[in-house]
Protein backbone atom coordinates (compact mmCIF):
# COMPACT_ATOMS: atom_id res chain seq x y z
CA UNK A 1 0.00 0.00 0.00
CA UNK A 2 2.77 2.43 0.88
CA UNK A 3 4.35 1.90 -2.59
CA UNK A 4 1.25 3.25 -4.34
CA UNK A 5 0.77 6.83 -5.41
CA UNK A 6 -1.86 8.64 -3.28
CA UNK A 7 -4.20 8.97 -6.29
CA UNK A 8 -4.10 5.22 -6.85
CA UNK A 9 -4.07 3.92 -3.29
CA UNK A 10 -7.49 5.26 -2.39
CA UNK A 11 -9.01 3.07 -5.12
CA UNK A 12 -6.89 -0.03 -4.50
CA UNK A 13 -7.85 -3.11 -2.44
CA UNK A 14 -7.19 -2.79 1.29
CA UNK A 15 -6.24 -5.72 3.52
CA UNK A 16 -7.58 -5.16 7.04
CA UNK A 17 -7.78 -7.80 9.78
CA UNK A 18 -7.06 -10.46 7.16
CA UNK A 19 -10.05 -9.47 5.00
CA UNK A 20 -10.20 -7.69 1.63
CA UNK A 21 -11.96 -4.33 1.46
CA UNK A 22 -12.31 -1.33 -0.82
CA UNK A 23 -12.72 2.25 0.33
CA UNK A 24 -16.01 4.12 0.11
CA UNK A 25 -14.25 6.36 -2.43
CA UNK A 26 -13.73 3.34 -4.68
CA UNK A 27 -17.40 2.30 -4.52
CA UNK A 28 -18.52 5.89 -5.02
CA UNK A 29 -16.39 6.17 -8.17
CA UNK A 30 -17.90 2.89 -9.43
CA UNK A 31 -21.36 4.28 -8.77
CA UNK A 32 -20.63 7.44 -10.79
CA UNK A 33 -19.08 5.40 -13.62
CA UNK A 34 -22.19 3.21 -13.84
CA UNK A 35 -24.58 6.18 -13.89
CA UNK A 36 -25.79 7.54 -17.21
CA UNK A 37 -25.06 11.16 -16.25
CA UNK A 38 -22.74 11.31 -13.25
CA UNK A 39 -23.44 14.99 -12.57
CA UNK A 40 -27.19 14.30 -12.17
CA UNK A 41 -27.01 11.34 -9.83
CA UNK A 42 -28.59 11.49 -6.39
CA UNK A 43 -25.26 10.88 -4.71
CA UNK A 44 -22.88 12.84 -6.89
CA UNK A 45 -20.80 13.96 -3.91
CA UNK A 46 -18.92 11.44 -1.80
CA UNK A 47 -20.35 12.81 1.46
CA UNK A 48 -23.86 12.13 0.16
CA UNK A 49 -22.83 8.57 -0.69
CA UNK A 50 -21.50 8.08 2.86
CA UNK A 51 -24.65 9.65 4.35
CA UNK A 52 -26.76 7.12 2.44
CA UNK A 53 -24.57 4.26 3.64
CA UNK A 54 -24.86 5.31 7.29
CA UNK A 55 -28.64 5.67 6.97
CA UNK A 56 -29.06 1.94 6.24
CA UNK A 57 -31.06 0.47 9.12
CA UNK A 58 -28.64 -2.44 9.54
CA UNK A 59 -25.54 -0.20 9.44
CA UNK A 60 -24.60 -0.88 13.09
CA UNK A 61 -24.78 -4.62 12.43
CA UNK A 62 -22.57 -4.34 9.34
CA UNK A 63 -20.08 -2.50 11.56
CA UNK A 64 -20.35 -5.16 14.22
CA UNK A 65 -19.68 -7.93 11.70
CA UNK A 66 -16.83 -5.96 10.05
CA UNK A 67 -18.60 -5.80 6.69
CA UNK A 68 -18.10 -2.06 7.01
CA UNK A 69 -15.20 -0.59 8.96
CA UNK A 70 -14.99 2.96 10.31
CA UNK A 71 -11.46 4.06 11.08
CA UNK A 72 -10.35 7.36 12.61
CA UNK A 73 -6.84 8.70 12.55
CA UNK A 74 -5.07 8.95 15.89
CA UNK A 75 -2.73 11.91 16.26
CA UNK A 76 0.51 11.54 18.22
CA UNK A 77 -0.80 13.54 21.16
CA UNK A 78 -3.61 11.00 21.60
CA UNK A 79 -1.63 7.79 21.11
CA UNK A 80 -1.04 7.19 24.81
CA UNK A 81 -4.60 6.23 25.65
CA UNK A 82 -5.45 4.21 22.54
CA UNK A 83 -5.46 0.42 22.32
CA UNK A 84 -2.13 -0.64 20.83
CA UNK A 85 -3.64 -3.12 18.34
CA UNK A 86 -6.03 -0.50 16.94
CA UNK A 87 -3.23 2.06 16.84
CA UNK A 88 -1.00 -0.28 14.81
CA UNK A 89 -3.82 -1.02 12.34
CA UNK A 90 -4.47 2.68 11.82
CA UNK A 91 -0.80 3.55 11.39
CA UNK A 92 -0.45 0.86 8.70
CA UNK A 93 -3.08 2.76 6.70
CA UNK A 94 -1.44 6.18 7.08
CA UNK A 95 -1.10 6.57 3.32
CA UNK A 96 -4.86 6.11 2.91
CA UNK A 97 -5.62 8.58 5.67
CA UNK A 98 -3.34 11.09 3.98
CA UNK A 99 -5.37 10.69 0.77
CA UNK A 100 -8.58 11.63 2.58
CA UNK A 101 -7.07 14.47 4.58
CA UNK A 102 -7.00 12.34 7.75
CA UNK A 103 -10.81 12.29 7.88
CA UNK A 104 -12.79 9.18 8.83
CA UNK A 105 -11.97 6.25 6.55
CA UNK A 106 -14.71 3.81 5.51
CA UNK A 107 -13.87 0.31 4.25
CA UNK A 108 -16.49 -1.96 2.68
CA UNK A 109 -16.37 -5.65 1.75
CA UNK A 110 -18.49 -7.56 -0.78
CA UNK A 111 -21.38 -7.97 1.66
CA UNK A 112 -21.51 -4.21 2.18
CA UNK A 113 -21.44 -3.67 -1.58
CA UNK A 114 -24.57 -5.81 -1.96
CA UNK A 115 -26.22 -3.93 0.91
CA UNK A 116 -25.51 -0.61 -0.83
CA UNK A 117 -26.88 -1.93 -4.13
CA UNK A 118 -30.38 -2.04 -2.61
CA UNK A 119 -30.27 1.74 -2.12
CA UNK A 120 -28.38 3.10 -5.15
CA UNK A 121 -30.03 4.22 -8.37
CA UNK A 122 -27.45 3.29 -11.01
CA UNK A 123 -28.30 0.45 -13.39
CA UNK A 124 -25.60 -1.96 -12.20
CA UNK A 125 -26.67 -1.58 -8.56
CA UNK A 126 -30.28 -2.28 -9.50
CA UNK A 127 -29.26 -5.46 -11.32
CA UNK A 128 -27.03 -6.54 -8.42
CA UNK A 129 -29.87 -5.92 -5.97
CA UNK A 130 -32.29 -8.04 -8.00
CA UNK A 131 -29.71 -10.83 -8.39
CA UNK A 132 -29.00 -10.86 -4.65
CA UNK A 133 -32.69 -10.97 -3.73
CA UNK A 134 -33.34 -13.71 -6.27
CA UNK A 135 -30.47 -15.82 -4.95
CA UNK A 136 -31.71 -15.41 -1.37
CA UNK A 137 -35.26 -16.37 -2.34
CA UNK A 138 -34.06 -19.46 -4.20
CA UNK A 139 -32.01 -20.56 -1.22
CA UNK A 140 -35.03 -20.25 1.05
CA UNK A 141 -37.62 -21.81 -1.26
CA UNK A 142 -38.13 -25.47 -0.43
CA UNK A 143 -35.37 -25.45 2.16
CA UNK A 144 -36.02 -23.36 5.23
CA UNK A 145 -38.59 -20.71 6.13
CA UNK A 146 -37.23 -17.43 7.55
CA UNK A 147 -38.72 -18.16 10.98
CA UNK A 148 -37.02 -21.56 11.14
CA UNK A 149 -33.70 -20.12 10.03
CA UNK A 150 -34.06 -17.36 12.64
CA UNK A 151 -34.59 -19.99 15.32
CA UNK A 152 -31.50 -21.92 14.18
CA UNK A 153 -29.35 -18.79 13.90
CA UNK A 154 -30.43 -17.55 17.32
CA UNK A 155 -29.50 -20.86 18.93
CA UNK A 156 -26.09 -20.80 17.22
CA UNK A 157 -25.33 -17.21 18.22
CA UNK A 158 -26.35 -17.83 21.84
CA UNK A 159 -24.24 -20.99 21.98
CA UNK A 160 -21.18 -19.15 20.67
CA UNK A 161 -21.75 -16.31 23.14
CA UNK A 162 -21.92 -18.84 25.97
CA UNK A 163 -18.60 -20.34 24.82
CA UNK A 164 -17.08 -16.86 25.04
CA UNK A 165 -18.47 -16.26 28.51
CA UNK A 166 -20.77 -13.40 27.44
CA UNK A 167 -23.46 -12.60 30.05
CA UNK A 168 -26.83 -13.98 28.90
CA UNK A 169 -28.63 -10.64 28.76
CA UNK A 170 -25.94 -9.17 26.49
CA UNK A 171 -25.78 -12.32 24.39
CA UNK A 172 -29.53 -12.15 23.80
CA UNK A 173 -29.44 -8.48 22.82
CA UNK A 174 -26.62 -8.90 20.29
CA UNK A 175 -27.95 -12.22 18.93
CA UNK A 176 -31.32 -10.65 18.17
CA UNK A 177 -29.59 -7.91 16.19
CA UNK A 178 -27.62 -10.44 14.15
CA UNK A 179 -30.70 -12.60 13.47
CA UNK A 180 -32.50 -9.54 12.12
CA UNK A 181 -29.58 -8.86 9.77
CA UNK A 182 -29.31 -12.42 8.44
CA UNK A 183 -32.99 -13.41 8.24
CA UNK A 184 -35.06 -10.24 8.43
CA UNK A 185 -36.94 -11.66 11.43
CA UNK A 186 -37.31 -9.12 14.26
CA UNK A 187 -37.26 -10.86 17.65
CA UNK A 188 -37.20 -7.70 19.75
CA UNK A 189 -40.80 -8.16 20.99
CA UNK A 190 -39.75 -11.48 22.53
CA UNK A 191 -36.58 -9.95 23.96
CA UNK A 192 -38.64 -7.48 26.00
CA UNK A 193 -40.22 -10.36 27.89
CA UNK A 194 -37.06 -12.45 28.30
CA UNK A 195 -36.36 -13.25 31.95
CA UNK A 196 -32.63 -12.67 31.54
CA UNK A 197 -33.32 -9.01 30.73
CA UNK A 198 -34.86 -8.57 34.20
CA UNK A 199 -32.38 -10.71 36.13
CA UNK A 200 -29.12 -8.98 35.36
CA UNK A 201 -26.52 -9.54 38.06
CA UNK A 202 -25.30 -6.22 39.51
CA UNK A 203 -21.73 -6.94 38.43
CA UNK A 204 -22.89 -7.51 34.82
CA UNK A 205 -25.08 -4.42 34.40
CA UNK A 206 -23.82 -2.19 31.59
CA UNK A 207 -25.29 1.22 30.75
CA UNK A 208 -24.67 4.03 28.30
CA UNK A 209 -23.55 7.35 29.83
CA UNK A 210 -27.04 8.91 29.77
CA UNK A 211 -28.61 5.97 31.64
CA UNK A 212 -25.54 5.60 33.82
CA UNK A 213 -25.95 9.23 34.89
CA UNK A 214 -29.52 8.59 36.01
CA UNK A 215 -28.51 5.57 38.09
CA UNK A 216 -25.57 7.34 39.74
CA UNK A 217 -27.32 10.65 40.33
CA UNK A 218 -25.32 12.65 37.80
CA UNK A 219 -27.24 15.50 36.18
CA UNK A 220 -26.71 14.50 32.53
CA UNK A 221 -25.01 12.16 30.09
CA UNK A 222 -22.68 14.99 29.09
CA UNK A 223 -21.56 15.42 32.68
CA UNK A 224 -21.20 11.63 33.01
CA UNK A 225 -18.86 11.59 30.02
CA UNK A 226 -16.79 14.31 31.65
CA UNK A 227 -16.58 12.29 34.86
CA UNK A 228 -15.51 9.16 32.96
CA UNK A 229 -12.80 11.24 31.28
CA UNK A 230 -11.66 12.71 34.61
CA UNK A 231 -11.32 9.16 35.96
CA UNK A 232 -8.96 8.36 33.08
CA UNK A 233 -11.41 5.88 31.57
CA UNK A 234 -12.07 7.60 28.23
CA UNK A 235 -10.86 10.46 26.07
CA UNK A 236 -11.87 12.29 22.93
CA UNK A 237 -10.91 10.87 19.55
CA UNK A 238 -10.00 13.11 16.63
CA UNK A 239 -13.59 13.05 15.43
CA UNK A 240 -14.92 14.47 18.70
CA UNK A 241 -16.34 11.20 19.99
CA UNK A 242 -15.30 9.20 23.04
CA UNK A 243 -12.97 6.19 23.14
CA UNK A 244 -12.08 4.11 26.22
CA UNK A 245 -8.51 4.38 27.39
CA UNK A 246 -6.55 1.24 28.22
CA UNK A 247 -7.81 1.52 31.78
CA UNK A 248 -11.40 1.96 30.59
CA UNK A 249 -11.40 -0.86 28.05
CA UNK A 250 -11.73 -3.50 30.77
CA UNK A 251 -15.06 -2.13 32.00
CA UNK A 252 -16.58 -0.84 28.73
CA UNK A 253 -18.37 -2.61 25.89
CA UNK A 254 -18.93 -1.29 22.38
CA UNK A 255 -22.61 -0.82 21.66
CA UNK A 256 -24.47 -0.26 18.38
CA UNK A 257 -27.27 2.32 18.40
CA UNK A 258 -29.96 3.43 15.95
CA UNK A 259 -32.08 6.56 16.28
CA UNK A 260 -34.40 7.63 13.49
CA UNK A 261 -32.13 7.80 10.40
CA UNK A 262 -28.89 7.92 12.35
CA UNK A 263 -26.72 5.01 13.43
CA UNK A 264 -23.39 4.57 15.10
CA UNK A 265 -21.48 3.19 18.05
CA UNK A 266 -20.99 4.27 21.62
CA UNK A 267 -19.93 2.47 24.78
CA UNK A 268 -21.73 0.94 27.72
CA UNK A 269 -20.02 0.98 31.09
CA UNK A 270 -20.05 -1.49 33.96
CA UNK A 271 -22.23 0.16 36.57
CA UNK A 272 -20.67 -1.55 39.60
CA UNK A 273 -17.14 -0.67 38.49
CA UNK A 274 -17.96 3.00 37.88
CA UNK A 275 -19.81 3.24 41.19
CA UNK A 276 -16.78 1.79 42.95
CA UNK A 277 -14.41 4.25 41.28
CA UNK A 278 -16.62 7.19 42.18
CA UNK A 279 -16.77 5.95 45.76
CA UNK A 280 -13.00 5.59 45.91
CA UNK A 281 -12.59 9.10 44.54
CA UNK A 282 -14.92 10.54 47.16
CA UNK A 283 -12.78 9.04 49.91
Amino acid sequence: MSDLMPQASIFAPVLYRGQDYFTSQYFHRQYLANSEVAEKTKYHWHQDFVRLMKAIDAYPIYLQQYDIVELRWVSKRREGGIDSAYLQQVKELENLFRCVGFQTLYLLNATAQVAMSHHLDDELSKQLSVAANTATARQMTGTMLPSLRAKEDLANYLAMAQMLGVPLHLAQQESVKMVAATTGVDLRPFLVGAAAQDRIAPDDEMLEPTDLAKVLGVKSGIEMNRILASLGLQERDDGGGWLPTRAGSAIAARHAWTKENKTGYNFKWNVAAIRAKLGAGAQ
